[in-house]
């Protein structure tokens, strides 16, 4: 039940998401930043994933990893935001 609610909530997001002029992701933070068509700010959560260590093939690989399960354009990523601390 949850996958399907997660599902109809998530769909017109990642809709707007892959529509959008630009995405921009916060990663260890509760939100993914995108334009939409109109160019103006959208925060929303995109997913939460455990990684095994910090280091950046790990973090990197999980980002595409989730950029490719989700069907979003890697080329449309113009900003990355961590919070600096280890993972």
């Amino acid at each position: 039940m949850l996958e399907i609610l997660a599902q109809v909530v998530e769909e017109p997001i990642l809709i707007e998401m892959k529509s959008s002029r630009a995405i921009s992701l916060e990663v260890d933070e509760s939100t993914d930043v995108y334009l939409d068509k109109e160019g103006h700010v959208l925060n929303q959560f995109l997913d939460l994933v455990a990684i095994a260590d910090g280091k950046a093939n790990t973090v990197v690989n999980a980002i595409k990893d989730v950029m490719l399960k989700k069907g979003l354009p890697t080329e449309k990523l113009y900003g990355l935001g961590t919070d600096g601390q280890p993972l």
